[in-house]
């Protein structure tokens, strides 16, 4: 086994390739040339058609010009390959066939409309159009008939994509220093934030305006989970007709309590008489069955009214009230402002200083699938080579560089 570096590799190919493919070569070579002449000609012809149509100024001899133009803009388009390979000249057989089409596309408009003086042109033309239509044919059936060349040039792709993976790091070098200069800044940036919003909270009241919203939710809660049992009790009650009387404190106080019972029992005085009020109209009508329920719900009706009534609410009351005395202290206070601020700031640095982390995470991906594409390349190349060139080679390749460059796409 014959074991090479990626450059020795491809003077070896270059070598073999051309050996193998030295028939097709041949053949293609006379193709290109019978294709350059045939051009040359045509081209000719649209100099003759130009020439002839600046002898007068009428108005075909303008057709004949525009045809021509024509003409020379298709075969200026035209790009006959010096390197002769398979790949060129099936992409030469096309731009024949794109020429042909377009030039007699072109003719099928303007030539009826032309002198007869431009028969004899136009005959010539014709002529090499069929000589390039011929050529045609034959490079089809050489591209047909040397089709496995196509094959070996293949392997030769895949080498040079190997060169450019093991030596065209500059490119993900400059995209790795570029991002990791940004997570730098990034990460100072944030730093400073996070650094100014502590000790903003350090130096601050803040942390007790904040432990007392999350009290306030607290408080809230349990209010609600009290009052829970009786949700449906009176909702029930104040949709029915049960003929029990009640003050509009009391009947204000059973919608409120059911909406906001926080709000509710901070606005009520001590002892949240409404509530009361409302829930004994409530227990009345539970009592003298004006309002139907099942007994099950009945009788947790009545125990949690009787609770309520007997001060189950009043701890949870006076802790509410206290909250309210001191957010009402602190309600001038920009603290609530500055602290929003602050944590905009720090969230905003945050999410900058991650864009920047997920994008070398990006790169890292783009660099792991060029190693697995280096790697599932190495094992094709040298399967195919020996299937090809009955040649058994391993490729060398002392240093993959974008291995120590995967290194330092690793984050924090």
């Amino acid at each position: 086994m014959r074991t090479l570096t990626i450059p020795e590799l491809e003077k070896w190919y270059r070598k073999n390739l051309t050996k193998k493919s030295k028939d097709f070569l041949k053949h293609a070579e006379k193709s290109y040339k019978t294709v350059e002449q045939a051009l040359r000609d045509i081209k000719r012809v649209a100099a003759e058609l130009k020439d002839v149509s600046g002898e007068t100024e009428a108005k075909e001899e303008g057709t004949a010009t525009r045809f021509a133009n024509k003409i020379d803009g298709i075969v200026a388009d035209f790009d006959v390959k010096k390197d002769i390979t398979y790949a060129s000249t099936e992409a030469m057989q096309s731009e024949i066939q794109y020429l042909i089409q377009e030039i007699w596309g072109a003719g099928a408009r303007w030539i009826r409309r032309m002198d007869k003086k431009y028969k004899n042109i136009i005959k010539s033309l014709d002529v090499y159009m069929k000589e390039l239509a011929s050529e045609m044919k034959k490079i089809s059936k050489l591209l047909y008939e040397y089709g496995w060349i196509k094959d070996l040039e293949r392997i030769g792709t895949r080498i040079e994509t190997m060169r450019e993976i093991t030596y065209g790091t500059e490119a993900y070098e400059e995209q790795v220093r570029t991002i990791r200069m940004k997570i730098k800044q990034a990460q100072e940036e944030y730093l400073k934030k996070k650094s100014e919003f502590d000790t903003f909270r350090e130096q601050s009241n803040v942390s007790e305006l904040l432990s007392l919203d999350e009290e306030l939710e607290r408080i809230s809660s349990l209010l609600r989970m009290k009052l829970n049992t009786l949700r449906k009790t009176v909702k029930k009650f104040n949709q029915a007709n049960t003929g029990i009387r009640i003050s509009p404190a009391g009947q204000k106080a059973l919608t409120e309590y059911f909406e906001d019972p926080y709000v509710a029992i901070v606005s009520e005085s001590e002892g949240y008489p409404d509530l009361i009020e409302g829930l004994d109209g409530l227990k009345k009508a539970i009592e003298s069955g004006a309002l139907k329920l099942k007994d099950r719900l009945a009788r947790r009706s009545l125990e949690e009214i009787d609770l309520i009534a007997n001060g189950s609410l009043r701890d949870l009351q006076a802790k509410a009230k206290d909250i309210e005395d001191k957010r009402t202290k602190y309600a001038g206070s920009d603290v609530y402002a500055k602290n929003k601020e602050l944590q905009a700031a720090v969230d905003e640095a945050k999410k900058n200083l991650d864009y920047h982390k997920n994008d070398l995470l990006r790169v890292a991906d783009d660099i792991k699938r060029e190693i697995e594409k280096f790697e599932d390349f190495k094992s094709r190349v040298e399967t195919e080579i020996n299937e090809a060139f009955d040649e058994k080679i391993s490729i060398k390749v002392e240093k993959l560089e974008l291995i120590p460059l995967l290194e330092k796409c690793k984050v924090d």
